[in-house]
């Protein structure tokens, strides 16, 4: 097992939802402000107002070598139906298209396509502003599970993946950090955008 250092944010977010699905939602995860923390795992509802249903699952997203054969598995499908909007995006290497979104408060689908040629991830970190890292260089897991980060895991290229969110209003930073064969996150190569929740 890699150490606290190398841990992803997706492994500390799954452990963290894997918590919180054992019972000690309401104390630990519950209604609090921002997006409840949450993987790709959960085929259940995917809600930012801090409700959620489902299993979560261990990435397995730590760099793109390791994520580039794997197959999407979609976020809030249960609340598909209910869109408000549907956020066409492009996720390619290295960079999202459009970077930009403005959408209303309320459920929106994010309809990806990987047009790449590396696994990419959609995550949004409530609150906006950069991505933290570490003093050693790596995504800072703690801080982004505190912020209430959440995602659409990583998945491989020239494959479609859709993840729907009962968003509140914010901005929210959108990113991808699965790391590249030269150790070098996606975002840190330019992988980031904004959201706006109006």
């Amino acid at each position: 097992m890699r150490d606290r250092k190398h841990m992803t944010p997706r492994r500390r977010i799954a452990l963290l939802a894997a918590f919180c699905a054992v019972g000690l939602m309401a104390a630990s995860c519950g209604a609090d402000e921002g997006a409840d923390v949450r993987t790709i795992g959960d085929g259940g509802s995917a809600s930012a107002s801090g409700s959620a249903s489902g299993t979560a699952s261990e990435s397995g997203s730590a760099s793109g070598v390791a994520a580039a054969e794997k197959d999407c598995q979609p976020v809030g499908e249960d609340l598909e139906g209910d869109a408000d909007a549907t956020v066409d995006m492009v996720l390619s290497d290295y960079r999202f298209d459009p970077a930009t979104v403005t959408v209303d408060a309320g459920v929106v689908t994010f309809a990806t396509t990987n047009e790449g040629d590396e696994a990419h991830e959609l995550a949004f970190l409530p609150g906006g502003g950069p991505v933290p890292f570490t003093e050693d260089g790596g995504p800072d897991e703690e801080v982004l599970a505190e912020a209430d980060a959440f995602e659409m895991e990583a998945y491989g290229p020239d494959r479609d993946c859709n993840a729907t969110f009962e968003l509140e209003a914010g901005d929210y930073t959108l990113f991808c950090i699965v790391e590249s064969a030269d150790g070098e996150t996606h975002y840190e190569k330019g992988m980031a955008g904004t959201l706006t929740v109006e």
